[in-house]
C-alpha cells in the first residue's frame, strides 16, 4: 500500500476520523496509522498517515488553538496535527499509554492513561512500561502548556477506575465539564461514569453507577461529551443517554446499530457525531429529532475495528 498524506488545511466543518489501516494478520490492532479528513458535507477531502505510530489511532479532539490531537497508546505517541494539515513533531510526554486529552481554562492539558494493569492485550503485542510488569496505571497526567509549544509535566492524579472487561483498559474516554474543573471519564465497557476534581485533586462521586448484570449487556458506557449546559451525552453502544446533573436520565436517542464508541458534540449544540467501531460508520445525528442526517462509511467493518476517533473542526 502506498502511503501518501493528502490532508488539506482545515476548513470550518471538516470532520476527522481516526481510522488505522489494519494490515498485520498477527495483531488485529496494528497497522498504518491514519486520520481521514472529510468536508462539512461528508465528502472525502484528504488523509494523514501518522508518523511514530503502529496501532489504533484513537480519541481525536481539537485543542483551543485548533491543533488536532489523537493517540496511539500502544506506541506511547501523542499525535498533534496543525491546522495547515501537517503533523507536528511528536512531543515527548513520557513513555506512557496516554489515550485522550482534555483542556483546562488556564492552558492545562490533562492526558488520560488508556491502559492499566498487568494483563497485556491477547490479540497482539503490547509492551509493558519500562522497568515494570504493567501496561499502564490508569492515571491522569497534568501538563502546563505555553506559547513556545512546551508541555511541562506538573503532576499525576490517581483516579478510581471501573473494572475492565478486557483486563487492560484504564481511562479510555474523557471530557471536561463546562466548569473547567470536573474531569469526567470512563473505563471502556464499564458500568460507571466517574468524575475527578482536577483543581482540588480529589475523586468525586460517580455521576452514574449502573448495577450491571444481564440487563446491561450491550448497554455499557462507551463515550462521553458535555453540552454547554452541563448535560452529559453518554454513549451506550446503540443509543445516546442524556444525563442530568444529578445522574438522572433525561431522554435517549436510539441509533441504527450497536458498536458506537466515540462521540463529539458540534459547537452549535444541534448535532452530534458518533463513530461505530464495529460497522466502520460515522453518523451525524440531529439532537432534537434524533434523526441521522448523514453517514460516512469508511469500509472498515468488524473484524477490522479501527474507526476509533471523531472530531469536527469548528474554530
Amino acid at each position: 500500500m502506498t502511503k501518501q498524506s493528502t490532508m488539506k488545511p482545515f476548513a470550518p466543518g471538516d470532520i476527522f476520523l481516526g481510522c488505522t489501516y489494519l494490515c498485520d494478520p498477527d495483531d488485529d490492532h496494528k497497522g498504518d496509522g491514519r486520520i481521514l479528513q472529510y468536508d462539512k458535507n461528508l465528502v472525502p477531502k484528504g488523509t494523514l498517515y501518522t508518523e511514530g505510530t503502529s496501532h489504533l489511532i484513537v480519541n481525536c479532539r481539537f485543542g483551543p488553538d485548533g491543533t488536532l490531537w489523537a493517540f496511539d497508546g500502544f506506541e506511547y505517541t501523542v499525535v498533534r496535527v496543525s491546522p495547515d494539515g501537517t503533523q507536528l513533531p511528536n512531543h515527548d510526554f513520557g513513555e506512557r499509554a496516554w489515550g485522550n486529552v482534555c483542556f483546562g481554562p488556564e492552558r492545562q492539558v490533562y492526558l488520560g492513561e488508556y491502559l492499566n494493569g498487568d494483563k497485556p492485550y491477547e490479540g497482539g503485542d503490547m509492551r509493558t512500561l519500562p522497568g515494570t510488569n504493567v501496561v499502564g496505571y490508569g492515571h491522569i497526567g497534568v501538563f502546563a502548556s505555553n506559547d513556545n509549544g512546551d508541555f511541562n509535566p506538573v503532576c499525576e492524579y490517581e483516579p478510581d477506575l471501573s473494572p475492565s472487561m478486557t483486563g487492560f483498559h484504564g481511562v479510555t474516554h474523557t471530557c471536561m465539564h463546562p466548569d473547567g474543573r470536573t474531569f469526567t471519564y470512563l473505563t471502556d465497557l464499564g458500568m460507571r461514569v466517574m468524575r475527578y476534581d482536577v483543581v482540588d485533586d480529589k475523586q468525586l462521586p460517580d455521576l452514574v453507577t449502573y448495577p450491571g448484570g444481564e440487563e446491561y449487556v450491550r448497554k455499557w458506557t462507551t463515550g462521553v461529551d458535555y453540552l454547554d449546559d452541563g448535560t452529559l451525552l453518554l454513549l451506550r453502544g446503540s443509543f445516546i443517554d442524556f444525563i442530568g446533573p444529578e445522574g438522572q436520565s433525561l431522554r435517549t436517542i436510539e441509533l441504527d446499530e450497536y458498536g458506537y464508541a466515540m462521540i463529539t458534540i458540534s459547537k452549535d449544540q444541534q448535532h452530534v457525531f458518533v463513530a461505530n467501531i464495529f460497522t466502520g460508520v460515522m453518523s451525524k445525528v440531529d439532537l432534537d429529532s434524533g434523526e441521522i442526517l448523514g453517514q460516512i462509511d469508511t469500509g472498515l467493518a468488524k473484524p477490522q475495528r479501527s474507526l476509533a476517533g471523531v472530531a469536527v473542526y469548528e474554530p
